[in-house]
């Protein structure tokens, strides 16, 4: 069964060529969903031989469905990362056997987390990730700021994680914790808060997911790395609290505003 890699890119310079040398070293034909890099992972992903496309970047709900529904007929298989991600050769093996010889539609791997390029041994509150598709249908729906995989799904988990290591800068994390902030306040317009995104329109999830990475999942045993990851996911769900107050409060400051500057 044929086996194509798709991974979204933009900007993923730092990320792209762990992420590359995997899949060459598989020997997995590549394509690059390039959705207006403006730093070198265009030529990066071309040294190595893939193909580049231009990609109108949305969010990963319809990246998803144009990748297995749209671009993947069903007697092949997807295999579908963000450039952050490494999938070993071992991994690859299982899920692809899975896949073929099971009843199974998609491939779903636990995540090895890394913490400022270091591994971690524990505290990650990363769920299992979905990654390898059977084509010709589309699997997901909306979940929180991302997706989730359709009740019903035909999955299989693997036995070998998949490994994500973010090199990236931390202000390109500050950067993507914002945006996430902002669609959640866009859901919240909508009227579309799941109850996990109720929960962070409280301080609660600001307390407690820090809290259950670095003491109920045992980060506080993995040192400096344990820590950081904590401290991230406080940084994260204050940054998500903190814009949900401040847009809250958005219709008073304009209402003291006229009032001070109406000579009236």
């Amino acid at each position: 069964m044929k086996l194509t890699a798709y991974i979204l890119v933009k900007n993923e310079e730092a990320n792209l060529a762990n992420c590359l040398g995997a899949l060459h070293q598989a020997g997995v034909p590549t394509i690059i969903l390039d959705s207006g890099s403006t730093d070198r992972s265009r030529e990066i992903a071309e040294q190595r031989g893939c193909e580049v496309e231009r990609y109108r970047y949305r969010d990963h709900l319809e990246a998803f469905r144009y990748i297995c529904a749209v671009r993947t007929r069903r007697d092949h298989l997807a295999l579908v990362l963000d450039a952050d991600m490494v999938v070993s050769r071992e991994l690859l093996s299982e899920a692809q056997a899975l896949l073929v010889h099971g009843n199974v539609d998609v491939a779903v791997a636990p995540v090895r987390m890394y913490w400022n390029g270091l591994p971690m041994c524990r505290g990650s509150l990363c769920p299992p990730k979905p990654f390898l598709f059977r084509g010709g249908a589309h699997y997901f729906g909306p979940l929180g700021h991302g997706e989730g995989l359709i009740p019903g799904t035909k999955v299989v988990v693997t036995r070998h994680a998949l490994v994500h290591n973010d090199l990236k800068p931390f202000e390109a994390y500050l950067a993507s914790q914002v945006r996430y902030a902002q669609n959640l306040l866009c859901r919240r317009a909508l009227g579309k808060l799941s109850w996990r995104d109720r929960l962070r329109t409280t301080p609660f999830m600001m307390l407690v997911s820090p809290a259950v990475s670095y003491l109920l999942r045992g980060g506080i045993f993995a040192g400096k790395t344990g820590l950081g990851y904590a401290l991230d996911r406080l940084i994260a769900e204050a940054i998500m609290y903190r814009q949900h107050i401040a847009a809250e409060n958005v219709p008073v400051a304009k209402s003291l505003a006229i009032r001070v500057s109406d000579p009236n």
